[in-house]
């Protein structure tokens, strides 16, 4: 049987790759990142983010955040992008996240086709879902590997006990990949 004209033309991802983008490669900027002074306090701070590209500064207010993007042409104010901002418990204390244009609430908001959106409203899949079953053991080790790295301020025995986690997920990423290694942390 044939194919249709409109589907033999149509551009599709070749087969075992998708168009949805891979949320750890976006720029995000989170929700406990920004300094959200409390709905008492009736001040309006700006900060300038550096991790997203095309926004020229954000205004941080006790119900809403602004995110101004930088303008096309000169003299020519860029569009300005809203999120209300809604309060949620987190154990004893009280944290704010943003409400999305489709009306959930989250902490992340990535910049994706020249707007911030949430991770539904993009389609956004994490990298652990993009890769095969045999291959996330090496993601696990190099997310483990990269913490041990950023962070200097860990408890000694959190330290080992992920290292030891390391170890672990590496052995087991050599046993998957079909090579016969032993073991580099003992």
């Amino acid at each position: 049987m044939a194919m249709p004209p409109q589907l033999a033309s149509a551009k599709r991802p070749p087969k075992g790759q998708s168009r949805r983008p891979i949320l750890e490669q976006l720029p995000a900027v989170s929700a406990n990142e920004l300094r959200i002074s409390s709905i008492y306090q009736d001040k309006r701070a700006t900060i300038k983010p550096l991790k997203i590209p095309n926004i020229a500064g954000v205004k941080v207010g006790p119900l809403s955040v602004d995110f101004h993007f930088k303008s096309l042409h000169r003299g020519v104010e860029g569009p300005v992008q809203r999120f209300n901002l809604r309060l949620i418990k987190a154990g004893f204390r009280v944290q704010y996240a943003f409400v999305c244009n489709c009306g959930k609430t989250i902490l992340k908001l990535y910049f994706w086709r020249n707007s911030l959106v949430c991770r539904y409203c993009c389609k956004g899949r994490l990298a652990s879902q993009a890769i095969s079953r045999t291959s996330r053991p090496i993601l696990q080790a190099n997310r483990i590997a990269e913490f041990l790295d950023s962070k200097s301020r860990i408890f000694k025995r959190t330290r080992e006990r992920l290292r030891k986690r390391l170890g672990d997920k590496l052995m087991l990423a050599q046993s998957r990949l079909g090579t016969r290694a032993a073991n580099i942390w003992e």
